[in-house]
């Protein structure tokens, strides 16, 4: 049985991810979960992980979706892991002494991105999106391209976020080539990773 993770918006009226998952149903598509990941007053961005039965692909669950209403921004394969707390401790194991490589790789693995970096404060201020987290305090997000970032990935959309400390000394940057905006639970994961990175840091020194 295919596992699929599916990301969808929608508008954010009574009866919305109803329709959602009685289209899905019409297909015998198992919802095994459902995660709200952005809420903006209009639009509700949901993740769903579905089981597929025999004979129905992942290009039927994008139409039905999209004929109940959603806009379909991501579907694949899911890749089932760990206990979450499991993945937690082995994302921190994996950072503790390792190289530059494997924070970044960290990085984006929180996110759900393609690839990361951690960026010396200095450095990432020549950047528009880092300097808005820095002055604002909150993370920021945008389309990827030159001038967005210092990633080798010049489509999409990129997240900058600083640590939550006084005077941070680096920012974390991740970025993935879809055309599917981080959402806000993404940031937050990610600004708290940062945290920890930033922690650790100050520690070895």
């Amino acid at each position: 049985m295919t596992m699929l993770r599916v990301r969808v918006e929608v508008a954010d009226v009574p009866g919305a991810l109803a329709g959602l998952t009685a289209a899905l149903a019409a297909l015998r598509v198992d919802v095994a979960t459902i995660d709200v990941l952005e809420i903006d007053g209009r639009t509700v961005v949901d993740e769903m992980l579905v089981r597929l039965p025999g004979g129905v692909t992942p290009q039927e669950v994008r139409d039905v979706l999209r004929m109940a209403g959603a806009d379909v921004l991501s579907c694949g394969t899911a890749v089932l892991g760990s206990d979450a707390a499991v993945t937690a401790f082995e994302l921190a194991r994996s950072v503790l002494g390792g190289s530059a490589e494997a924070r970044g790789a960290a990085l984006a693995r929180v996110a759900y991105a393609e690839v990361g970096a951690v960026v010396d404060v200095d450095e990432a201020r020549t950047y528009p999106l880092a300097e808005r987290a820095i002055a604002d305090g909150v993370p920021a997000s945008g389309p990827g391209g030159d001038g967005a970032s210092p990633l080798a990935v010049r489509s999409g959309w990129v997240l900058w976020v600083a640590p939550q400390v006084p005077e941070p000394t680096m920012l974390a940057v991740v970025a993935r080539p879809l055309n599917v905006r981080f959402s806000a639970t993404e940031a937050a994961r990610l600004r708290a990773f940062a945290t920890l990175l930033d922690a650790l840091e100050r520690v070895e020194r």
